[in-house]
């Protein structure tokens, strides 16, 4: 009986070890849109505020040569110009180069993808060498759009780790935020990650296999 816990156990070990080099590409990290750059002030370009709900979210996942982004303009009551609502116009990223692709949702305009010479520089300084631009007064609030991203070194955790937080172009809101003599005024939103990723690093899977192997060791010597 020992005999056979000890196979187990040692299987299970090697089983987990095994999981952990190919972990890497099942994680996926989440961002909620709350925080955005204050318009109505002088200093529009450091001013934040944050609302207590989401009007926006963020999913980057990895997917077999690259990562899928799912993206959601939350149902939400931030102050729009018109009865239409507000409208996500862009989101601007920080990570590896590679294809952009639309799969579903709203349309990308000409253009959008990623550009190493001239990249985007927003509000706080942020530099975003992937500027996503979606077709204008589409991208309504209750609305998803699903993209990927495909290329060598393209995963979830190089987004994640880029250094620079996500941001989005909110459009057509109204006052406070909107300018003056009626002209349209986009507000910048920040991502904040939420939560960990929602699969287990590689590291765990090694931890779970050494500690598997340890069970064994222990049977083992208990046996004799």
């Amino acid at each position: 009986m020992m005999k056979l816990v000890r196979r187990t156990a040692v299987a299970a070990g090697i089983a987990a070890l095994s999981l952990a080099s190919s972990a890497s590409w099942a994680a996926s990290y989440s961002y909620d849109f709350k925080t955005f750059f204050d318009t109505s002030t002088v200093l529009d370009l450091l001013d934040t505020k944050t609302l207590s709900y989401s009007v926006a979210s963020l999913t980057i996942a990895d997917i077999s040569g690259g990562v899928q982004l799912t993206l959601t303009q939350n149902n939400n009551t931030f102050p729009a110009k018109t009865s239409a609502g507000t409208f996500v116009e862009a989101l601007w990223l920080a990570g590896p180069n590679g294809t952009l692709k639309s799969v579903s949702g709203t349309g990308l305009v000409a253009g959008s993808g990623y550009n190493w010479l001239l990249p985007q520089i927003k509000d706080a300084g942020y530099i975003y060498p992937w500027n996503i631009d979606f077709a204008s007064n589409k991208f309504a609030r209750g609305t998803t759009s699903v993209l990927t991203i495909t290329g060598s070194g393209v995963t979830a955790a190089a987004f994640a780790k880029a250094g620079t937080v996500p941001m989005l172009d909110l459009g057509n809101v109204g006052s406070p935020y909107n300018a003056p003599f009626g002209l349209t005024t986009d507000v910048h939103f920040i991502g904040t990650l939420a939560g960990t990723p929602a699969i287990p690093e590689p590291e765990t899977f090694a931890l779970m296999g050494l500690g598997l192997v340890g069970v064994a060791a222990v049977a083992r010597r208990r046996a004799a």
